[in-house]
């Protein structure tokens, strides 16, 4: 890329710049989301576990 010009470069650059942050920000809400989902599923299990043995004592 050096025969390049330089704003020509330096508008790859920015461009580059630009899908990396969008990734990791996509990532970022990826594993958020997931971790929101895991809570949700954790205490569901724990709810419909005391709601059995809740039934079980009846």
């Amino acid at each position: 890329m050096s025969d390049l010009p330089s704003h020509i470069v330096d508008r790859v650059e920015t461009r580059a710049a630009k899908v990396a942050d969008r990734q990791r920000v996509a990532q970022e809400a990826r594993a958020e989301h997931e971790q929101q989902q895991r809570a949700r599923d954790e205490k569901t299990e724990r709810l419909k576990a005391m709601r059995l043995a809740r039934d079980a004592q009846t």
